[in-house]
């Protein structure tokens, strides 16, 4: 029965009821439901919101791996050789990184240190080695996985600035991301961000700049922050003890990996307030020597976490693959190569001994285990 009608009838059965009021009171009726199941809608959809929004949300776990790798020289001082630059002529560019491609093609992200320039440019600075590839030698880390690069290092300034900014365009220009210096690289993986600081100590870094920067990194909300720092002695295989101290402070201030670059040998690795610090990757694909002493180096590849938008500590797994920077053992033919057999036993056991005391055992597996070598 509509309002209008029920009023008809109401005035017929009391024919003294005044209008005005029962009108009132009808609306106030129709008012009170009306708004009573408003509300019901409201409450019941609203409480099926929440309730999905919890259940997708607990218990969800992100992981994404990430490799590391070292010093990449993709090119030569003119003045002793042209050994790389024939070698990429003769063989393209997807000869370099073809045998370590099958694991960086598997992670999520693949980083190394892009030790020199990328330029046309001839005015080198004066210095006893100056490293410059052309352009084109981009694509050699594009066609063997690779998307990130750390350019504060020593030699990205031996062609000046000129050859500085020509790199940064040439890595823009093949969407390879670059950090260092000022400049963070970030990356946006399973809608996790993961952020890439990176400094050069041989300039002088203060403690306040690594605070400042990775302080920068968490207000962007990055869930993973690796630090990278060109540092220590060359050819030495024991951090110096401003490694040990600026690479621990990093992770006081929440850095989720440290990795050290420089020495062109291994160092050792440490794991520190459940983080660890990978003191020096050593020479990776390297066109600077054409024939170093020592070729061993490694991919420390690391699977984070991410639970509830928080890393955890306890779920993350590291793993060192053992890896020559030659497939030959004779001389440097610039193609890093996995170890396996009793070449990957002998380089595992050099790195647990020269992580010695740091917290960390490797494994015959690779795998990274807690405890003293």
């Amino acid at each position: 029965m509509s309002a209008k009608n029920f009023k008809k009838v109401h005035l017929m059965e009391n024919p003294h009821a005044r209008p005005e009021k029962t009108s009132h009171f009808t609306a106030r009726i129709l008012f009170s439901l009306l708004l009573l199941l408003l509300c019901l809608l409201i409450t019941g959809y609203t409480g099926e919101t929440v309730q999905a929004a919890g259940k997708s949300s607990r218990g969800k776990t992100v992981k994404i791996t990430i490799s590391a790798a070292g010093d990449c020289t993709l090119g030569v001082d003119t003045r002793y050789n042209n050994a790389f630059n024939d070698c990429y002529k003769a063989k393209g560019p997807t000869y370099f990184l073809k045998k370590v491609k099958p694991v960086f093609s598997k992670d999520d992200i693949t980083v190394t240190n892009l030790e020199g320039p990328l330029t046309s440019s001839w005015q080198r600075v004066p210095a006893q080695f100056t490293f410059k590839g052309p352009e084109r030698h981009a694509s050699i880390l594009t066609k063997g996985s690779v998307e990130v690069v750390n350019i504060a290092n020593n030699h990205t300034m031996d062609y000046g600035k000129s050859g500085f900014e020509d790199t940064k365009k040439t890595l823009k220009k093949n969407k390879i991301s670059y950090y260092g210096y000022d400049a963070i690289a970030y990356k946006k993986v399973k809608g996790v961000k993961v952020a890439f600081l990176g400094f050069n100590q041989l300039n002088g870094v203060t403690q306040k700049q690594v605070k400042d920067s990775i302080n920068k990194a968490k207000k962007a909300k990055a869930k993973i922050i690796i630090v990278s720092f060109h540092w220590g002695v060359e050819r030495t295989y024991e951090p110096t003890s401003l490694q040990t101290s600026m690479g621990r402070y990093a992770i006081q201030c929440g850095a989720s990996l440290v990795l050290g670059h420089h020495p062109h040998v291994l160092q050792g690795i440490e794991k520190y307030k459940g983080r660890y610090i990978v003191y020096s990757l050593g020479n990776f694909c390297y066109g600077g020597h054409t024939n170093p002493a020592d070729k061993d180096t490694m991919i420390f590849q690391q699977t984070f976490c991410i639970k509830n938008g928080k890393l955890k500590k306890d779920d993350s797994r590291a793993k060192v693959i053992p890896c020559s920077i030659s497939s030959s053992s004779q001389y440097n033919n610039f193609q890093p190569t996995v170890l396996s057999g009793g070449r990957k036993r002998t380089l595992i056991n050099k790195i647990n001994r020269i992580s010695k005391g740091k917290h960390v055992t490797i494994k015959s597996n690779g795998q990274l285990g807690t405890g003293h070598f």
